[in-house]
C-alpha cells in the first residue's frame, strides 16, 4: 500500500490544496473503481482524479492522480492509497458548460468563459482564450473587454502587420484538453498566419475551489525575425477598476489610481519591473481585485543565452472607451532583429479575491507565499 506525508513548513493552514502522485498497479483500472487515499486515523475515502497512465515493460501500470487535501500551518498529515468503489469526490468540483475548446468553466469562485463569444472571422480568433470571467461572490460581476477578448498574450507585432496572439492559432500543431472534477487543462501549441516564425505554446490550469488559474506560455523563434512588439501577460479589460498595485523583487510596493492623469504619467516616466513579483488591479469602492502573480518568468534561449529584450517593464495602458490594461513589454514600440532561437517563458497565476481597503495587497501576497511554497510530500513506501 502507498503511504505518504504532507508536511506544511510555510506556517499556512490550507483549506484546500492538491498533490499529484504517480501510483503504479498491477492491472488497469476496471470502470468500477478508481484510486482513492484516507487521512490516517480517518474512515473517508476521497477519490481521485487520474491525470495520465504509463503501460510498462513489466505489464504494470503508472496512473499519475491528483488529490485534494487540507491542512493546518505548521503541521504534517499522512495518507494511505486505496483502490476502491466506495471513495466520494471532495466537495469542491469543477462544472463544464460546452464542448472541445468551446467552454465555461465554473469553480466556486469564478466562471472563466473559453468560449468564442468574442471570436469572429473578423478578428480571425477562436475559442480557447479567455473571453471574460464571471466573479461568483461579487454579485457575479462580469470582467471583460468588449468588443474582444479579455486575455490577449502572448502577443507580437512586425511592423507594417496586425498584431496577433496566441488566440490566432487556427490550426494547432498540437492541442489537447483534459477534463476533470479537480482540474481542467487546455493545452496549444502552433504558429500564427503571417508569423511562421513563432511557435506558440501555452496552457490554461482551473482548478476545483481555488480562486485562480494558471496560465503558462513559451514564445520561441524558430527563424530570424524583426519584431517592433512583443508582449506577455496582458489582460484587457473595461473600466471596471480603479487603482493598481503591485510589488518589484526588492520588495518595494506601490499603487496608482487608474484614472488619475497625474498619477498615471507619473507610472509611465517610471513604470512597473517587468519582473514584478505581483500586480492587480482593485475597485475601492466594490473592494474586488483581480491579478497576475508572477511565478516563473525566464528568457533564456535554447543555446543557454539571454534573448534580446529592449526597454522591458510592465506598462499599464489606456485603451478605448476608457478601459485599462497590464501588460509585459518584451520588446516595446521598436523595430528589433530577434534571431533564431531566442525563447521567451513565464507562467503566472491569475487570482480573483475581495480587497480589504486598509491593506490591498494583502490577499495576493498570501496567496504569492502559498504558491511559491507548496508542502513538502515525502512518499513513505510504494508497498505491492
Amino acid at each position: 500500500m502507498l503511504r505518504f506525508s504532507v508536511n506544511e513548513k510555510a506556517g499556512i493552514t490550507r483549506d484546500l490544496e492538491f498533490v499529484t502522485l504517480q501510483v503504479q498497479l498491477e492491472r488497469a483500472l476496471d470502470g468500477s473503481t478508481g484510486i482513492c487515499i484516507k487521512e490516517q486515523n480517518k474512515d473517508e475515502l476521497i477519490l481521485g482524479q487520474v491525470l495520465d497512465s504509463t503501460f510498462q515493460a513489466s505489464n504494470k501500470i503508472t496512473y499519475t492522480c491528483l488529490f485534494p487535501f487540507s491542512i493546518e500551518a505548521n503541521s504534517t498529515k499522512h495518507y494511505e492509497v486505496y483502490i476502491s468503489n466506495e471513495g466520494k469526490l471532495h466537495n469542491e468540483i469543477l462544472m463544464i458548460e460546452g464542448s472541445s475548446s468551446n467552454i465555461k468553466i465554473e469553480n466556486s469562485h469564478f466562471i472563466a468563459d473559453l468560449t468564442d463569444v468574442k471570436a469572429t472571422q473578423q478578428n480571425g480568433l477562436v475559442s480557447g482564450q479567455l473571453a471574460g470571467l464571471v466573479l461568483k461572490r461579487f454579485n457575479n460581476k462580469l470582467l471583460e473587454r468588449g468588443h474582444i477578448n479579455m486575455h490577449w498574450a502572448p502577443n507580437f507585432q512586425k511592423e507594417d502587420l496586425e498584431y496577433k496572439n496566441f488566440g490566432h492559432i487556427i490550426n494547432p500543431d498540437t492541442s489537447s484538453i483534459l477534463q476533470g472534477p479537480y482540474k481542467t487543462t487546455i493545452f496549444k501549441s502552433g504558429y500564427v498566419e503571417e508569423y511562421p516564425e513563432i511557435l506558440v505554446s501555452c496552457t490554461y490550469e482551473f482548478f476545483a475551489g481555488l480562486p485562480y488559474f494558471i496560465f503558462s506560455s513559451e514564445i520561441q523563434m524558430d527563424e530570424d525575425i524583426e519584431l517592433m512588439l512583443l508582449r506577455n501577460d496582458e489582460m484587457t479589460m473595461d473600466s471596471l477598476f480603479t487603482h493598481v498595485m503591485y510589488m518589484h523583487q526588492d520588495g518595494e510596493t506601490g499603487a496608482t489610481a487608474l484614472y488619475n492623469d497625474q498619477e498615471f504619467k507619473e507610472l509611465e516616466q517610471d513604470p512597473i519591473h517587468d519582473d514584478a513579483t505581483w500586480l492587480f488591479f482593485y475597485n475601492d469602492v466594490l473592494n474586488y481585485g483581480f491579478g497576475s502573480i508572477r511565478i516563473a518568468y525566464d528568457n533564456t534561449n535554447i543555446y543557454g543565452e539571454p534573448s534580446p529584450l529592449y526597454k522591458q517593464h510592465t506598462k499599464i495602458t489606456h485603451s478605448s472607451g476608457n478601459g485599462r490594461y497590464w501588460n509585459r513589454r518584451l520588446v516595446h514600440d521598436h523595430n528589433m532583429y530577434i534571431p533564431q532561437g531566442s525563447r521567451y517563458t513565464e507562467k503566472n497565476a491569475y487570482l480573483v479575491f475581495k480587497v480589504r481597503p486598509e491593506d490591498p495587497s494583502r490577499e495576493i501576497e498570501e496567496y504569492h507565499k502559498r504558491l511559491m511554497n507548496p508542502p513538502p510530500i515525502a512518499v513513505l513506501n510504494h508497498g505491492n
